[in-house]
């Protein structure tokens, strides 16, 4: 087998350069933490270009959890896991609603030992357990019990994986919740010892002139805001700039201009659009003490509404890849994200609604010229070798340039992106110069299975010639990984069930799909134009004054549609039919996820090897206990899915879906009943009821057979 090595180990940066402007650029939590997003290498190549040489970076999400997956901290959170359930188990009286969400979140403490959480990362970084499936499957397992423990310290139901809900007990569309300190701390509260412990002497080793955070992900939103007012009370005194996509979808969808300030209430500075001339500018205007008001694209009190621009990719800096410790990431080798094109070419789909732009889907389509991708890749390379291009969509000229200069280069590179179902792609056979290029994924928005669905979309792609597109990739060893949703505005049911059907139909040429349920946006070309789709726009919710989603009503059946997670229309059936790997990102077989495309770079597009069923791992890091519980049912007990159900109530009834709202309900009595039941505890967290009359709990082979049998129902 080949392990990777990077040529290279990159320099933590510690308030690098002599003098100058000092500046600190931060990634907050709640995120992935196997690779890092791209926006902070960009940010320091354009200031580095610009002559500001001082600076240190923070990936205070990564930090976070390797803070927490340290043993002794990770088995204090064990053990409180355990004396919560304790407590609850010896009250006498009713439990309340919380009580039994946290009960059954406590359970995922058993099977797990202190050192659970650091055994898993270190099979996610290790080159030949992180390759071997049921190893692989027990470290993500671990990851799945310690967000029950993490939930616990959280107000209930905002986490969600390595990520946060946007609407839960706590609302992320709603300025009350988002500009109050209690709440965010509360989301934070996981985190406070990091904070104290790390982040504090972080921000008191050198006198910053401005701490950035990088803000593109709604999850990173309330930690984020937690950060920004302990840097505040650590560096009064300091620029506080706020930037990332997330930022500018705020600024994008509030409702009021003042809104945004409301919720970065510590921010000196707001950068909505793209930040490398913006935080030039800012850096120039610290140095030359000139007012921040004359910088382009920022955003300050004075003056609100800056004019947004979307600057060239041509002459921009190489992003500098070298400001991150590649190795401490949960990964047995780097996976890089890189833009070479900006924006979409196509840019006319009716549904997309991303970045600032006003008069189209997306941003414009902009391209940096092939030699100076060329030329960053040599440089990205002496850090990893594995690319995913980060981009809206490249367009078919300029996919073949770049992937003939791959094709040529000896670099040795394997990268995947999103691209568009180009008819063009079997015609010129793209396949076999994607696949001389190093490419070994590609995923598609294919959206819908039926042709009129696809029309009113304005996609631009002809169902009939998918297959063949698809064909085209799978004949030269390239994975496709499909992205769709159902519930565009007059999509019939059988339509919907078609979205599923065509990938039943073509299951042979795709690895991975993934098909969501279609929520409206503001910006979107169906909520500017409603009538042409047969639809009229409903009010949001009253609380959410950051209008993320836009309800509307069909014209002709009235139905009503709300932002939702599944589609009830759809069998479950046909979900579990295009399943056809059991984890998500950002694990494998999540769609474009770094641990994803390290299995396509070694196993091709099947994505998983041929192991021998029944194959145990090579490392044992979650146990599956049976527990006695007092209960007479615990299916029966509250969970987050009850939770998340009075959340949906609310919002669609214009009830108050802010953190104070849900205290009446939490609080409320909950369903447990008196009795005694078995649980077993499955690796992955979930909780399978046992029948009575068996000792399930014995160590016999009888026993163990059947907690086997159990536990591979439960599964499927």
């Amino acid at each position: 087998m080949s392990v990777f090595v990077p040529l290279g180990k990159p320099v933590h940066d510690r308030g690098r350069g002599a003098g100058g402007v000092a500046y600190l650029l931060v990634n907050p939590p709640v995120t992935d933490p196997t690779t890092p997003y791209h926006s902070i290498p960009y940010l320091v190549g354009a200031a580095r270009e610009a002559g500001h040489t001082t600076y240190g970076c923070v990936d205070a999400n990564l930090d976070a959890f390797e803070y927490l997956a340290d043993p002794e901290r990770f088995g204090a959170a064990i053990d409180s896991a355990r004396r919560t359930r304790a407590e609850i188990e010896g009250r006498s009286g009713p439990l309340s609603r919380h009580d039994e969400i946290r009960y059954r979140q406590s359970l995922a403490a058993e099977g797990l030992t202190a050192s659970s959480a650091r055994d898993a990362v270190c099979v996610f970084k290790d080159p030949e357990l992180f390759y071997h499936p049921p190893t692989y499957a027990q470290a993500v397992a671990v990851m799945s019990r310690w967000w029950d423990l993490l939930a616990m310290d959280m107000p209930p139901g905002v986490l969600d994986g390595f990520s946060i809900r946007a609407k839960s007990t706590v609302n992320l569309c709603s300025t009350a919740d988002l500009s109050d300190p209690a709440v965010v701390g509360a989301v934070s509260r996981p985190f406070e010892g990091y904070f104290a412990d790390e982040f504090d002497s972080r921000l008191r080793e050198r006198s910053w002139d401005l701490v950035g955070l990088s803000v593109n992900y709604t999850s990173q939103l309330p930690v984020a805001l937690r950060m920004a007012r302990l840097i505040r009370a650590a560096l009064p005194d300091t620029a506080i700039v706020f930037g990332g996509t997330e930022v500018g979808d705020v600024v994008k969808y509030a409702a009021d201009a003042d809104a945004p300030w409301r919720v970065f209430q510590d921010a000196d500075l707001i950068v909505p659009g793209e930040g490398e001339a913006a935080l030039v500018g800012i850096l120039d205007a610290i140095r030359d003490r000139t007012p921040f008001d004359g910088v382009g694209g920022v955003m300050t009190r004075s003056r609100p509404n800056p004019r947004i621009a979307f600057a060239g990719v041509a002459t921009l800096p190489s992003p500098a890849y070298d400001v991150w410790e590649w190795d401490r990431y949960w990964s047995p080798e780097p996976v890089i994200l890189y833009s070479p094109t900006r924006g979409c070419y196509w840019n006319k789909c009716t549904f997309c609604d991303y970045g600032l732009n006003t008069d189209r889907p997306t941003s414009p389509s902009r391209e940096r010229p092939v030699a100076a991708v060329m030329e960053d890749l040599r440089q990205a390379s002496r850090f990893g070798r594995t690319l995913y291009f980060a981009v809206d969509a490249m367009s078919p000229r300029y996919l073949r340039a770049l992937a003939a200069a791959l094709a040529e280069s000896p670099l040795d590179i394997r990268w995947a992106a999103e691209l568009r179902l180009e008819r063009t792609f079997p015609e010129r056979n793209v396949g076999e110069l994607l696949a001389a290029s190093g490419c070994v994924a590609v995923s598609f928005g294919y959206e819908s299975g039926t042709q009129r669905v696809l029309d009113l979309i304005d996609k631009g792609v002809r169902i009939a010639q998918v297959p063949d597109v698809l064909a085209e990739l799978a004949r030269n060893g390239i994975a496709a990984q499909m992205m769709g949703f159902t519930g565009f505005p007059t999509e019939t049911e059988a339509e919907a069930l078609a979205t599923y059907e065509f990938l039943q139909d073509h299951e042979k040429l795709w690895t991975t799909a993934g098909i969501g349920v279609f929520s409206l946006t503001p910006g979107s070309i169906v909520a500017k134009d409603p009538g042409r789709f047969g639809i009229e726009l409903l009010p949001v919710s009253a609380s959410d004054d950051i209008e993320r989603y836009v309800n509307w009503r069909e014209r002709d059946s009235s139905a009503v549609h709300w932002p939702e997670a599944t589609d009830s229309r759809i069998p479950r059936e046909y979900v579990a039919s295009i399943r056809k790997v059991s984890f998500d990102r950002p694990f494998v077989g999540g769609i474009d996820s770094a641990h994803s495309l390290l299995y396509y770079a070694r196993f091709g597009r099947a994505l998983l090897p041929d192991v021998p069923s029944g194959e145990e791992p090579l490392v044992r890091l979650a146990g599956e206990p049976v527990v006695s519980v007092p209960f007479a049912s615990v299916e029966s007990l509250t969970g987050v899915d009850d939770l998340m159900a009075e959340v949906g109530r609310r919002s669609r009834q214009h009830l108050d879906t802010t953190a104070s709202a849900y205290e009446d309900w939490l609080h409320g009595r909950g369903a447990a009943r008196a009795g005694s039941c078995g649980a077993l505890v499955l690796a992955h967290g979930d909780v399978v009821e046992l029948p009575a009359g068996v000792d399930f709990a014995a160590d016999t082979p009888m026993a163990r057979a059947l907690r086997l049998m159990v536990a591979a129902q439960a599964r499927t």
